[in-house]
């Protein structure tokens, strides 16, 4: 409960900072609303030419994009400062967040905001009223959206972590990131049985969206739920893990300095 508690003060201060510049504040969120209601947008073109995309029709195929939205939304709202941790290693600027009495991944990764991905939720919103969802999809749409962020947060992290071993160590990270964003908003059943393999091992994408939409959104079962939880408990026991094992390797630079 303490960490959930620091999660939220942090990000608090953060949109605090942000909204010295209200401006930009909002011209962030409006922006970020546009551009992904540009793909709903070329979604909807799509589907009148074709009835169906992998056997889902257009307000399942948003619906995946929707979860997309959420997950990304979630993991660059808390945990913004995870993309820095490459960064932090090279420079040798891990030392001020190890002087903190704070668990040092938590610290280092609610350390900074994204305020677009606050258009990324309220566009996942938007989504679902364009396709008329039903009652059901909005009650569950926020939980999803905070699973699929921690299921974002622990894949990435666990692959940033090999920063610690191998200069490119943040390379491996950008592509796994990018193969789930841009997987994930797609159907299931239009990739081929090698993909669907590593969607389900170490890119992450198959409980990050394919489960919750097949299985909560559309034909509601026990299973899948457990397994999205499960899988959640897992990405985030490995990044925590791994981090702290590879943090050994870090070598100080002495750096003096504070936060603001």
């Amino acid at each position: 409960m303490k960490n959930i508690k620091f999660i939220f003060h942090c990000f608090r201060l953060n949109v605090k900072k942000e909204w010295q510049y209200k401006s930009s504040f909002f011209m962030q969120i409006f922006m970020m609303v546009l551009n992904n209601l540009s793909f709903i947008a070329v979604l909807a073109i799509l589907f009148t030419v074709v009835d169906n995309i992998g056997g889902m029709n257009f307000n399942q195929v948003a619906a995946l994009f929707a979860v997309t939205c959420g997950g990304y939304a979630v993991m660059h709202m808390f945990f913004y400062g995870a993309f820095d941790i490459k960064d932090n290693i090279y420079n040798a600027r891990l030392d001020v967040f190890m002087t903190q009495p704070k668990n040092l991944l938590l610290n280092v990764s609610c350390s900074s905001t994204s305020v677009s991905a606050i258009g990324d939720l309220i566009c996942g919103i938007i989504i679902l009223v364009i396709t008329r969802a039903t009652w059901w999809w909005y009650a569950v749409y926020i939980p999803i959206a905070i699973t699929a962020g921690l299921i974002y947060f622990g894949m990435y992290v666990f692959w940033i972590s090999f920063a610690f071993y191998i200069k490119a160590g943040d390379a491996i990270a950008k592509v796994a990131e990018d193969i789930t964003l841009k997987a994930s908003a797609y159907p299931r059943a239009i990739y081929d049985n090698f993909a669907k393999l590593i969607f389900a091992t170490i890119i992450p994408v198959t409980i990050y969206v394919f489960l919750p939409v097949e299985f909560i959104f559309i034909n509601f079962q026990i299973w899948p739920v457990l397994a999205i939880l499960g899988g959640t408990i897992i990405w985030l026991v490995l990044a925590f893990t791994f981090f702290k094992i590879s943090v050994r390797r870090y070598t100080s630079g002495s750096v003096m300095g504070g936060r603001y």
